[in-house]
């Protein structure tokens, strides 16, 4: 009688814990939290979030001259963060995350980059945050086709692997140890522009992003142009030679390259506008296995942590 009481005491507490914890995301067992208030900085959550959990990363200027800082999440219970002038303001939602996102994809790959019309995006983006004193974000340490981790496939890991298959023809080892100590060099440089590049902010010229590393592509609007680095994926919209808008990933490249990674299941594209976004979605939308699911995994995994 005793053992069968207990059973069934163990079983309705483990039963409880199964079923509070039913709808949370699965995490890695390297998955780290991290805690935002009003004593974070804006700029420094966006570079601390993990890029297999950071959906998109963007600053500018709102039409008061305050800093915008946005970071969006393929994982954790919420779908942003949105600082003004590096404080924190206000979460988003899952939805609004999504919507905002993939309406900007949309309408740089079949209009012209979103940041020409930063401000207005911005606005709206602020009145659809929630203002907070603070959020606990816990990541699942698990990327999905939408993470950054993903969109930025990093060549240069790919000797790491083929080091350790190379089998033990000398002539072999010695073609493969000048190759990685060719792609180390290559990795610090690689580095060094990526945190020059990082350092940049809303304000700064173009000259300024230029001399850290020339433009890997263009384009040319009517008030000026994106500046993109593929290898980066990251855009800076130039105006009147001053940097505007920091995006990352690279919405120019995306949107020529890889379009289908803003598609959202019965979103209603039409509404895809500075104005509008938030209508482009039903009310009662709830994320899917169909938006942001894991990646096939392939041969090459070696990946850039933004």
């Amino acid at each position: 009688m005793t053992r069968t009481l207990v059973a069934l005491v163990l079983a309705t507490f483990f039963l409880g814990c199964a079923t509070q914890q039913l709808g949370k995301p699965e995490r890695n067992v390297l998955a780290t939290s991290m805690t935002v208030d009003s004593t974070s900085v804006g700029r420094t959550v966006l570079t601390t979030v993990p890029s297999e959990s950071a959906m998109e990363r963007f600053e500018t200027l709102d039409r008061m001259g305050r800093r915008v800082s946005y970071v969006a999440f393929t994982d954790t219970d919420y779908g942003g963060l949105l600082f003004l002038n590096n404080k924190f303001f206000g979460t988003l939602s899952k939805r609004d995350a999504q919507m905002f996102y993939s309406c900007r994809g949309y309408f740089t790959a079949t209009h012209y980059h979103w940041a020409r019309d930063a401000i207005d995006w911005v606005d709206t983006l602020t009145a659809a945050a929630t203002p907070v004193t603070s959020a606990t974000l816990d990541f699942t340490g698990k990327s999905t086709i939408q993470s950054i981790k993903e969109v930025v496939k990093n060549p240069l890991l790919a000797d790491i692997k083929s080091l350790v298959q190379m089998g033990t023809n000398p002539f072999s080892i010695f073609s493969k140890l000048d190759s990685a100590n060719d792609n180390r060099i290559e990795r610090d440089k690689y580095d060094k522009e990526l945190q020059a590049l990082r350092s940049l902010v809303p304000g700064d010229s173009e000259d300024k992003v230029a001399q850290i590393v020339r433009p890997e592509d263009i384009s040319i609007t009517s008030d000026g142009m994106v500046m993109a680095y593929p290898r980066f994926s990251v855009d800076f919209y130039i105006n009147g030679g001053i940097v505007t808008v920091l995006q990352q990933p690279s919405f120019l490249r995306l949107g020529r390259l890889n379009a289908a990674i803003f598609y959202v299941p019965n979103l209603q594209w039409g509404q895809c506008t500075p104005k509008n976004w938030r209508q482009s979605l039903p009310a009662d939308w709830q994320p899917t296995r169909d938006v942001g699911q894991s990646p096939t995994p392939s041969k090459s995994e070696g990946k850039s942590d933004q």
